[in-house]
């Protein structure tokens, strides 16, 4: 017995491209609030902002996951002496670095000293360690892998 078939290709690219969205869409959702797990949480301003947004370019999607905040990449990188320069954060056009005193603050630094108007000066501070929040979510969800990280 004859039988005939049909191929619909715009109805399949259709179909793959809507697969495509939904299934990036999903995966993205799943880095996003990874992410906000593993990132720094001091206001939660840095946590709030991480999104992710789809986009569809014929039959392949494509899922970006970050925070327009600039301070993101430095968190995720590091800075100073953990950062991709690997030298202690130095004054620029003053004679020290002056930051405001945090509620509870611990023991100065070598360098350090504490001000009566509520801040801390200090001739150089080693940074920030990383914290890679985002390329950790996306190995925790696609798994270790699957994930290539390559640097901007």
């Amino acid at each position: 017995m004859p039988a005939h078939v049909e191929f619909h290709r715009e109805r399949m690219a259709r179909g793959l491209a809507q697969d495509a969205v939904a299934w990036s869409d999903r995966m993205g959702r799943q880095v996003v609030n990874r992410a906000r797990v593993n990132c720094n949480v001091n206001t939660g301003q840095l946590r709030s902002s991480i999104t992710h947004h789809v986009t569809l370019s014929g039959t392949s999607a494509k899922t970006r996951v970050g925070s327009p905040l600039e301070r993101a990449r430095y968190i995720h990188e590091g800075t100073g002496i953990y950062g991709p320069k690997g030298k202690p954060i130095v004054p620029v056009t003053a004679k020290a670095l002056k930051f405001p005193t945090p509620k509870m603050i611990g023991p100065l630094g070598r360098g350090g000293s504490r001000s009566p108007g509520g801040f801390v000066f200090a001739k150089s501070v080693k940074g920030i360690q990383p914290n890679p929040f985002l390329t950790d979510a996306l190995k925790d969800v696609l798994g270790t892998h699957n994930v290539t990280v390559r640097p901007l």
